[in-house]
């Protein structure tokens, strides 16, 4: 449509609408000249929600597409070099890594929501379905992002060699900002990657924003304004997937990437049998650590 310079209301007017906010779903399931415009609009408000309602998108360093449901696993073998720049002799060989092909494969998930209704309910107006789909559209998206979280925590290879590595706090079962210093430098200098953002539970969330220095709360003035307290100099990304006592620190360039087999899309199908219509919203993917040491996870419950 962009490459012609059509646009949206150009095409729902020469179909004779001048309005789709007011019409209902059976007037365009029940016309084939407009039918097709109906899985768009379900495309749109799931998508609205999925895209707009969720962050899954804040954890990711970019999505690489695959053309089947499986994907090889590649990884970059630094064993035999050391971390820092080394000295290189005239004629001598430079050092190097290696990429290699992972002996275990991605395999993607098929995940999605979708909106049914019967015969009778086509009656329902088309503002009142849209709202319908974003609500759905969210929820897929927060399925999706406790996904990506899982992955940041756990690793996906169950074997647990892309495990994320760990680090206690000062004082066993507290946490302190030197504590969230601390482990911010330790994987800089440790790993040499730097954390964006802090991954944590509700409840850790709290605890830091009402830190006390004496009486007084360190962070007044974020109290005042209803906001949660800047860790790492972003705002705490939270998840009830992450547990009791743990922070993930995540360098938000190199720690997951998204592998997707299939875009996000709608269909549509009939059951004769029960008289019921629906569109389902699904996409195929899977989130996988990128480099397993671009995220630290902060054990509040242990002493380093």
């Amino acid at each position: 449509m962009a490459e012609h310079g059509v646009t949206k209301k150009d095409v729902l007017r020469a179909l004779g609408i001048e309005d789709v906010s007011k019409m209902q779903v059976r007037a365009l399931l029940e016309n084939d000249g407009t039918r097709p415009l109906f899985n768009a609009i379900v495309e749109d408000g799931l998508r609205m929600g999925f895209e707009r309602g969720s962050n899954w998108q804040a954890l990711t360093a970019r999505t690489i597409d695959a053309d089947q449901f499986s994907a090889q696993w590649y990884y970059l073998d630094e064993d035999s070099v050391d971390a820092e720049l080394l000295d290189v002799g005239q004629a001598a060989p430079i050092p190097t890594g290696t990429l290699k092909l992972g002996d275990q494969s991605i395999r993607m998930h098929k995940r999605g929501r979708g909106i049914e209704w019967t015969d009778e309910a086509r009656r329902a107006n088309i503002d009142l379905v849209a709202l319908f789909l974003q609500k759905m559209g969210v929820r897929l998206g927060r399925q999706y992002e406790d996904v990506a979280v899982e992955r940041l925590l756990n690793g996906y290879f169950p074997d647990g060699f892309d495990a994320a590595p760990t680090l206690g706090v000062d004082t066993a079962g507290t946490v302190t900002l030197a504590d969230l210093f601390y482990g911010s430098a330790f994987m800089e200098y440790e790993y040499g990657f730097t954390p964006k953002i802090a991954v944590m539970n509700l409840e850790t969330a709290y605890t830091i924003t009402t830190l006390r220095d004496g009486d007084a709360y360190l962070y007044r003035d974020e109290l005042e304004a209803g906001q949660f307290a800047d860790v790492v100099n972003s705002r705490p990304f939270i998840s009830n997937r992450v547990p009791d006592n743990r922070i993930i620190l995540v360098d938000t360039d190199f720690a997951l990437v998204r592998y997707e087999g299939k875009p996000f899309g709608v269909e549509s199908e009939r059951s004769a049998k029960t008289q019921v219509e629906g569109s389902y919203g699904t996409e195929i993917s899977e989130f996988v650590p990128f480099e397993k040491n671009a995220r630290l996870i902060l054990t509040l419950d242990t002493a380093r």
